[in-house]
């Protein structure tokens, strides 16, 4: 199962990159409980308080998606990632501190989210192409799955304790941790900074419009790529909108708040790290087809929150769905990674990443009136089921089910012994 790692862990940036990931990670397991019940928490909130925030973050991510492309295939993908980590540090830090001076105000909480959703816009196409400048393609699925178990163990870690954290002390400790965790990530990220692609550097240098243009072409040009863009973008209005407001709300009122949410969360990060390991033993010859299949266990997760079900159910649907998501983020990114241009990686999933996320700000600003309009469990139902049909519904398609994997299975076991 492991067979790859001896190769991996002798490159000393994949072993810097893999450190950052789950120490950032314990942070963000944290997060999602500690800021939905700080925002609960605060006097007059309502659940449209929290959709304001989390809405706040979300816009700007997606607007500003395209040009993190270009910013990142510019000045260097390492560069970026750690940059922001650091700043973003700051900006995590100083929400830690308004919860805990008593000071915390939505409006202050929705500008600070802004300034994180601009910082995300500009990581995440530059995190998606780094891979592939530190280790060579017929590695990459096995780093991403290792990778994804690092991460996925941080995440669990942070979740496993964050809602008692929260629980306990107030929401603004677990945030304090979480900016710790970032800090530490961007210094061992930026040391990586050296990583650049040459071939890209002794080019004459084109304008961000016809870079957007040429990432826009080898978007585009792939039926399988538009396809499961197009899904997720229903897929992630809903998730997003059940994550961040609608879960916590529905534990607030009808189960055991945010102990509960964090053993949601919990499970979900144990099914992570299940789908990691399912990864590392697979090899797919139609890789999108076996990660689409299990996508409808998320919207099984919204709708077994929507009647609600016994939480040890709740948790065990809950392992089945984050199994679903890294199962389908290890297939989706080798793919996407082998089968895109390297030169061109980041441009392109900049327009990856802006497509799945197009409607998540929706998905966030309406849960929170949702559910105060017609109920949670109502908006449940009906966020699940829209998960459900985007799920099926992307499998109908040929190219998303026969495309073909491209890693040499006789090039990896000549570099693994």
């Amino acid at each position: 199962m492991f067979r790859d790692l001896p190769a991996l862990w002798k490159i000393k940036r994949y072993r810097f990159l893999l450190t950052a990931r789950a120490i950032s990670n314990i942070g963000n397991g944290m997060s999602p409980v500690a800021l939905a019940f700080g925002v609960l928490g605060l006097p007059g909130s309502t659940p449209a308080s929290l959709s304001l925030v989390t809405t706040a973050q979300m816009v700007p991510i997606v607007v500003f998606l395209l040009i993190g492309g270009v910013v990142a295939d510019r000045f260097g993908r390492a560069q970026v990632v750690g940059t922001t980590d650091i700043i973003g540090s700051v900006f995590v830090g100083a929400s830690a501190l308004l919860f805990l001076s008593g000071h915390a105000t939505v409006l202050l909480l929705c500008a600070i989210a802004a300034v994180i959703g601009v910082l995300n816009a500009l990581w995440w196409p530059a995190f998606a192409g780094l891979l592939p400048e530190i280790v060579p393609p017929e590695l990459t699925q096995s780093a991403l799955s290792i990778q994804g178990l690092s991460s996925n163990l941080g995440f669990t870690i942070g979740a496993s304790i964050g809602g008692a954290i929260v629980s306990i002390s107030g929401a603004g400790w677990a945030i304090l941790i979480d900016a710790l965790s970032f800090l530490i990530a961007g210094l061992l990220v930026l040391q990586l900074k050296n990583v650049a692609t040459t071939s890209e550097s002794e080019k004459p240098r084109e304008s961000m419009f016809a870079q957007l243009k040429d990432g826009w072409a080898e978007f585009s040009s792939r039926r399988w790529l538009v396809t499961l863009v197009v899904a997720f973008a229903f897929i992630n209005m809903c998730f997003e909108g059940f994550i961040g407001v609608l879960a916590p709300v529905q534990m607030k009122e009808q189960l055991g708040g945010a102990k509960d949410m964090g053993i949601l969360l919990f499970a979900f990060g144990v099914g992570n790290i299940s789908g990691v390991l399912i990864s590392l033993k697979i090899r797919p010859k139609h890789p999108l087809r076996v990660a689409m299949i299990w996508m409808p266990f998320v919207g099984l997760l919204v709708l077994s929150l929507a009647i609600p079900l016994p939480l040890p159910l709740i948790a065990v649907i809950a392992v089945a769905a984050g199994i679903s998501f890294e199962l389908f983020f290890v297939l989706w990114m080798t793919t996407f990674q082998t089968q895109i241009p390297q030169e061109a990686l980041s441009r392109v999933g900049s327009y990856d990443a802006f497509g799945s996320m197009l409607f998540a700000p929706i998905g966030l600003f309406v849960a929170g009136p949702l559910a105060q309009w017609i109920g949670a469990r109502d908006a449940l139902l009906i966020a699940g089921s829209v998960v459900l049909i985007a799920s099926v519904s992307a499998l109908l398609v040929r190219d998303v089910r026969n495309l073909e994997s491209v890693v040499d299975q006789l090039d990896l076991r000549e570099v693994i012994p």
